[in-house]
């Protein structure tokens, strides 16, 4: 779980090259997408697991493919998490590693005098990680201080809850930090054997972005990731799931003075056709923070809320639309009523001529601008790959955004936003029936 300090990042004007990515392939058949930048002498790494996930997690080894990724920067081939700390704090070299609920993922930045000694590096955690007694111990009682703490918290309980009502005994719920029992019998030869079947060479993605060519790339590649394991050999089968249709209203009771509330239904997935449509939805109704329908309706116009945002959540095997937000105890159930009010006229009318026009304009802008570094367009580029967006996306993504219509909207929000079908989780002492308004009074004589 080491962390070291990141090599700066230089910000730079993208659009006149971010568009011009290749496919590099190796004389062993390994494949990356490049944008070479060779204006700034730095580099950024992306590394993706397809398939190798948190949800890959078997019964009883829970917290697995978390602890792989806390491991893999604590010592590698002949260096112990020490040297191999020194080594990379001595090239300028950043090495992370993290998982989802589909996949493991691992990030490089170096300056350009040092790619070689990255990828090195990089090849070392994957191909000879160490496990060492001491680190793996180091690590274990790391991420159980860390789950202790994270079970004290209401969050904590209200994001158990809501993955246990959304997906129940599917591998979609597993909690990323697993149990204290399954960390506490978790060994090295769990964490070799996750590497063996889920960190192949099929699996692979990876992307390079800034002071590097096709040539230099292609030996790189061969001498880092060729020697992994060819095929995958999971041991999980993780299934198709959609978010319950009934409607589901849960309380978990905790003695807080706000109620934390988690809020969603079926979304979207990427390939889907109307995620475009999906994607201004959810920016105009909770995306968009301080412009959102429902941050006006609930904190502007009501003052019940501080803040409350949405997102689409896009995975392999599922799609959620969800959302959050806190309120005083008592009022809980004006808040709830504003939501569905909120969501049924959305569903029912969709978004404004004006309301469309800004959130198309923001959505595309913003595109550009965050798309102004390395490390930002490496991430993008292993984005395109894993949902097979193709090398063109950078071209085509604002035309895909500006084609969305009213029309679109609605019909999206018909289905998503619908609060017949809204799923909601309760995480303190919720008074759930609505404040009656307060009588007017009669002005003295």
């Amino acid at each position: 779980m080491r962390r070291l300090l990141a090599v700066a990042v230089l910000l730079f004007p993208c659009p006149a090259w971010a568009t011009d990515v290749q496919e590099v392939v190796s004389d062993k058949g390994v494949v990356a997408w490049l944008v070479e930048e060779h204006s700034v002498p730095l580099v950024a790494v992306r590394i993706a697991f397809r398939d190798s996930g948190t949800a890959y997690d078997p019964k009883g080894k829970g917290g697995r493919a978390t602890m792989v990724a806390a491991m893999l920067d604590e010592g590698a081939g002949d260096l112990d998490a020490t040297a191999y700390s020194k080594a990379l704090e001595d090239h300028a070299i950043n090495v992370d590693f993290a998982v989802s609920d589909d996949g493991l993922s691992g990030k490089v930045s170096t300056t350009s005098e040092f790619t070689k000694e990255a990828f090195d590096y990089l090849g070392m955690a994957l191909n000879k990680p160490r496990f060492d007694t001491v680190a793996l111990e180091r690590v274990r009682q790391q991420m159980m201080a860390a789950l202790a703490a994270e079970q004290k918290q209401p969050e904590y309980l209200l994001q158990r809850k809501w993955s246990n009502m959304l997906f129940g005994e599917h591998p979609y719920a597993n909690p990323e930090l697993g149990t204290m029992e399954s960390l506490k019998a978790l060994k090295a030869a769990d964490l070799k054997q996750y590497m063996q079947a889920y960190m192949t060479r099929d699996k692979l993605v990876v992307a390079v972005v800034g002071d590097i060519t096709p040539g230099a790339l292609k030996g790189l590649l061969d001498a880092e990731f060729a020697g992994l394991p060819a095929k995958a050999q999971p041991e999980v089968t993780v299934e198709e799931i959609q978010v319950p249709v009934v409607p589901q209203q849960v309380v978990v009771d905790s003695d807080i003075p706000q109620t934390e509330i988690m809020f969603g239904t079926q979304g979207l997935k990427r390939d889907d056709k109307a995620f475009y449509d999906g994607y201004v939805m959810n920016y105009l109704l909770g995306g968009g923070d301080l412009s959102s329908r429902l941050f006006t309706e609930l904190r502007e116009k009501r003052g019940l809320t501080y803040g409350v945002s949405t997102e689409l959540s896009p995975m392999d095997h599922a799609a959620v639309w969800s959302g959050g937000f806190a309120t005083r105890n008592e009022k809980v159930g004006d808040a709830l009523a504003a939501l569905r009010e909120s969501l049924k006229e959305f569903a029912s009318k969709g978004p404004t001529d004006e309301e469309l026009a800004k959130a198309k304009q923001y959505l595309t802008g913003s595109f550009v601008l965050n798309l102004g570094s390395n490390n930002e367009i490496a991430s993008y580029l292993i984005n395109m790959q894993v949902n097979h967006l193709g090398r063109d996306y950078f071209d085509k993504r604002n035309g895909l955004m500006e084609a969305v219509t009213k029309e679109g909207v609605q019909a999206v929000a018909a289905k998503l936003a619908d609060p017949k079908h809204l799923q909601v989780v309760m995480v303190g002492k919720p008074v759930l029936a609505e404040s009656k308004p307060a009588e007017a009074t009669k002005a003295a004589p």
